[in-house]
């Protein structure tokens, strides 16, 4: 199951926690599977849809909208969290406006940027709904985002809502990967598998995570 399916069992109501976050009418409209709807009032966002076949992969293109919907709203709703424990936080990413973007303006630039103490830091989100790194001991990273990690010295979050675990990563250290030129489960593109230590892999509480974000941050240079 993807991120629509995981997060819609993860939340009570999934259209309502979007609302909440004051979603738009057309990504409402994904997250309700109104095809139609959305191609009649939205028909620019449909378009960029449609352009989307290199990232939807077996998926259908409504199926590959919901899910990453799906994801936004998670990562909206961490990053809501985290700012309510003090520290500043926006989005980053090409789709930080949470717009259904054309393939040629998809980027695998970090989701959002934290700031503590004046300085500002990149920091990756990313989710894992199965249990996958707890059950494997290994994270894949979707084509040249670790790379993108490494030259842009970022913080990494992984959250595991199966096992509300999460683990953190300083990407300004040495963090090893074995490369994968064609990786199945992301429709045979490359991908970066980076190992996870199941004790690296910490009980979910939002005050912990914020001050190992923090400590992260006060050790770079200015």
């Amino acid at each position: 199951m993807g991120a629509f399916a995981q997060l819609s069992a993860y939340y009570p109501d999934i259209i309502r926690k979007a609302t909440e976050l004051n979603y738009s009418e057309e990504n409402l409209l994904i997250l309700a599977g109104d095809e139609q709807a959305l191609k009649d009032n939205h028909p620019e966002t449909y378009a960029n849809l449609l352009s989307c076949g290199h990232n939807k992969d077996g998926r259908s293109y409504m199926e590959y909208a919901q899910d990453l919907v799906a994801s936004w709203v998670f990562e909206d709703d961490v990053m809501t969290q985290l700012a309510l424990k003090g520290l500043q936080i926006t989005g980053a990413g090409a789709d930080k406006e949470r717009k259904i973007l054309a393939n040629k303006q998809v980027s695998a630039g970090s989701d959002c940027l934290v700031s503590w103490q004046g300085r500002n830091v990149l920091l990756e989100l990313m989710s894992d709904y199965t249990g996958y790194w707890t059950k494997y001991g290994q994270m894949d990273l979707r084509d040249d985002k670790y790379n993108k990690l490494v030259r842009s010295n970022s913080l990494f979050l992984g959250i595991s809502t199966k096992d509300q675990k999460f683990i953190f990563i300083d990407f300004s250290t040495n963090v090893p990967a074995t490369y994968i030129p064609s990786h199945r489960p992301y429709g045979y593109k490359p991908a970066y598998q980076v190992k996870v230590n199941k004790n690296s892999l910490l009980s979910f509480n939002i005050e912990h995570l914020v001050e190992l974000i923090k400590r992260a941050i006060e050790t770079r240079s200015v």
